[in-house]
């Protein structure tokens, strides 16, 4: 590929930063604002015009799916299959999970087992304590600890320092703490946050070691930088030594995760870290409407960080406010906006919408009330089919059995979710992991690797706004918008409320066309109103009342091809053995149904080029028969 290629369709700051030197270089990117596109386009220009070689890139991102949507992207741009070699692609737990069993071959020692149930593990340093029977708030705050590097006896002290919210004694937490690390021991297990502080220290007390981990790594990559913790951070440093062949890319108005460990100031302080750093600001929101970014706008104000997002697109619906007498009612009013408004035409009803809350505990009454009047929810919970398929793969005893097993599965199974986990198989025995491979090995690595490619059902999605980060759809709605939930009542400090303000503004940028704020004017008993965020929000309308329930829609010419490309995705992915989404994006189908590219060049414009040859004899004969 000509990589003069790779700058069609940026505009002016993106090629800016796909094309500056190679030295050290932060971008801003706002949300909608490409960043994705721009750090792989980054990249693949960077090997194709000699700059840096495949095989010594590190990318680093912050969840799975991130990057395997990353991976997939390089791949369409031909760079996994460059001649220089790979990218690595993952994220800091599967990084260092892969350094570190690197080492150990070559060391000729053991991989330490990964625990896979802490939830096991917390019960059992919780023992007779209350916490006992709320394990996943212990290991909240463990993880916690762990992100900041913070021993069992430095977490009381921490706590106040932090002025951190708990619901029980931080000294009684502590000790809870020092018996979880106590039980791994005794049990020979660690955890993921055991892998990256294992190679950190190990890194920082052996130079050569260091050494040879910075020469395969000489192009280092990371995105969502804001969101790192200082144990990240540390990793980041290590890696990258005194170098300045960085490219980084963040938004501190997406800093989100200061409660689970992350510190923003991080990545604010990397131009006075990195040696004379190019800084880069994408402030062009290119997915929301104007009027959904003027509401993030007006939501952000209150965060500690300058809002300079603005829209590209012109027009759409503006956002529109509700209140509701209490949380049921809200519920069944979030039921009858979706029924209205929501794009539920389509082979996939409903999968362009989303509800997004504040706290779990919002979820339960919402999903019961838009199962009751007729609305799928779906769970992001793997399905007890893929975790059954992945409990057989564990038990193969060595590479030859795994990979029996994966065969088999392929050539006989007909069941998806057996087939789909033996893809995975397939994936890592591709990588040639050093040490043992064996079924142990797999269920490990699909652990800190593997994308979550299944749920256990189709329709809506009801997520708070800390999973919806990185997600979009057509339609949201933002329900639970009041004072005690936004902000969070637990928000003491300046810096806690800042954060809630930033999080609103990562709830509301979810939605590119349709927005919809609901909250209740008491909930539990408890009497709340319209969240201080959302109040004089801008370009809004509504009230207390709710639109009349409709469950008919007529479909219109778009959602009838989308509907045929969806199909022939689905027959595609399923001739190839391969998962829809490696096939065709939704957010590239639905490009694909608005402008009915015609030609290799015009669906190489959404696709890319390679992914443009290979699909454009199925698909344009199908777009074509489409427009007569």
């Amino acid at each position: 590929m000509n990589p003069d290629h790779l700058l069609d369709g940026l505009d002016e700051r993106q090629r800016q930063a796909v094309m500056c030197p190679a030295t050290a270089t932060i971008v801003r990117a706002g949300a909608g604002s490409g960043k994705t596109r721009v750090l792989t386009h980054r990249i693949a220009h960077r090997v194709l015009t000699g700059t840096a070689r495949a095989q010594h890139v590190l990318a680093i991102t912050f969840t799975r799916e991130a990057a395997g949507e990353m991976r997939r992207r390089l791949g369409a741009l031909g760079i996994n299959k460059h001649d220089t070699g790979t990218p690595v692609v993952g994220t800091f737990h599967a990084v260092a999970l892969s350094l570190m069993r690197q080492r150990l071959a070559d060391l000729g020692q053991p991989m330490p087992n990964i625990v896979h149930n802490r939830i096991a593990l917390a019960v059992a340093a919780a023992d007779q304590h209350p916490l006992g029977k709320r394990p996943r708030d212990l290991l909240l705050e463990i993880d916690w600890a762990h992100a900041r590097r913070i021993p069992p006896q430095g977490y009381v002290q921490a706590v106040k320092r932090e002025q951190r919210h708990t619901t029980t004694p931080p000294a009684e937490i502590a000790e809870l703490y020092k018996r979880y690390e106590t039980v791994k021991k005794r049990r020979h297990v660690v955890d993921l946050d055991d892998l990256i502080t294992r190679v950190v220290d190990d890194m920082q007390a052996d130079s050569a070691y260091a050494d040879v981990v910075r020469w395969r790594f000489r192009h280092l990559f990371v995105d969502e930088a804001q969101d790192m913790n200082p144990l990240q951070y540390d990793l980041f440093e290590a890696i990258r030594g005194n170098r300045n062949d960085v490219f980084i890319v963040g938004d501190p108005l997406q800093a989100i995760y200061g409660w689970n460990g992350s510190d923003h100031h991080l990545f604010d302080n990397l131009s006075n870290v990195l040696p004379q750093p190019t800084i880069f600001s994408l402030p062009t929101n290119y997915r929301c409407s104007p009027h959904i970014v003027a509401a993030a706008r007006h939501v952000a104000r209150a965060s500690d960080q300058t809002v300079d997002v603005r829209a590209h697109r012109e027009g759409g619906e503006p956002v529109r406010v509700f209140g509701f007498a209490d949380e049921d009612t809200e519920a069944n009013g979030v039921a009858s906006l979706l029924w209205r408004h929501a794009p539920t035409a389509g082979a996939q009803p409903w999968s362009s919408t989303a509800v997004l809350v504040r706290t779990n505990a919002q979820i339960p009454t919402i999903a019961t009330a838009l199962t009751a009047q007729g609305i799928p929810v779906r769970s992001s919970r793997p399905s007890p089919e893929v975790q059954a398929a992945v409990d057989l793969a564990a038990q193969c005893g060595g590479r030859h059995a795994l990979s029996t097993w994966a065969i088999d599965m392929l050539n006989e199974s007909v069941d998806d979710a057996e087939r789909m986990v033996a893809d995975l198989v397939n994936r890592f025995l591709q990588l040639d992991q050093p040490g043992v491979v064996d079924g142990r090995a797999f269920a490990a690595w699909v652990s800190a690797n593997a994308t979550e490619t299944t749920t256990t059902s189709s329709g809506i999605d009801i997520l708070t706004f800390h999973a919806a980060k990185g997600r979009e759809w057509e339609c949201v709605v933002v329900a639970g918008a009041e004072s005690g939930l936004l902000p969070h009542r637990s928000a003491k400090s300046s810096e806690q409320r800042a954060e809630e303000s930033r999080l609103a503004y990562v709830a509301l940028t979810r939605a590119s066309h349709t927005l919809f704020i609901t909250y209740a004017h008491s909930r539990g008993h408890r009497q709340t109103g319209l969240s201080p965020l959302i109040a004089d929000l801008p370009t809004t309308r509504g009230g207390d009342a709710v639109p009349p329930t409709s469950r008919t829609r007529i479909p219109n010419e778009r959602d009838t091809l989308l509907d045929t490309l969806i199909e022939w995705r689905r027959r595609t992915a399923r001739r190839i053995v391969q998962d829809p989404m490696a096939v065709c994006s939704d957010d590239e189908l639905a490009v694909i149904a608005s402008e009915r590219p015609a030609t290799v060049e015009a669906l190489a414009a959404v696709v890319g080029p390679l992914t443009a040859q290979r699909l454009s004899a199925d698909l344009l004969p199908l777009l074509q028969a489409a427009t007569r």
